[in-house]
């Protein structure tokens, strides 16, 4: 899905307020939702707002860092596959449409 520069423009800084914990509207989020599921980068723009949001930026250069900079939710245990209680197939059912197809 290509976009004009406006919408990219406009993607970004509801990501960006995302990433800054301020509010959004609903229809903001929807709007960045739409293009996040059919685009792999704005994705990964969500997916690294979204941790920015929750743990602040990591700048020490450690691993949170490296996980944070990959877009890896890595922070969150309860994110972790565990093959001993999960299903490999169940815990991916969840991603994305552009992984699922890979």
């Amino acid at each position: 899905m290509l976009l004009s520069n406006q919408k990219r423009i406009k993607i970004q800084g509801i990501i960006k307020r995302i990433a800054q914990d301020k509010s959004i509207t609903l229809e903001e989020r929807i709007y960045v939702e739409k293009f996040a599921r059919h685009n792999s980068t704005i994705s990964l723009w969500l997916k690294k707002a979204n941790s920015f949001r929750r743990n602040g930026i990591k700048n020490d250069g450690g691993i949170d860092y490296l996980l944070q900079s990959l877009g890896i939710d890595g922070f969150n245990k309860e994110n972790h596959f565990n093959p001993n209680e999960d299903d490999i197939a169940d815990w991916f059912g969840g991603a994305p449409g552009w992984l699922r197809r890979s």
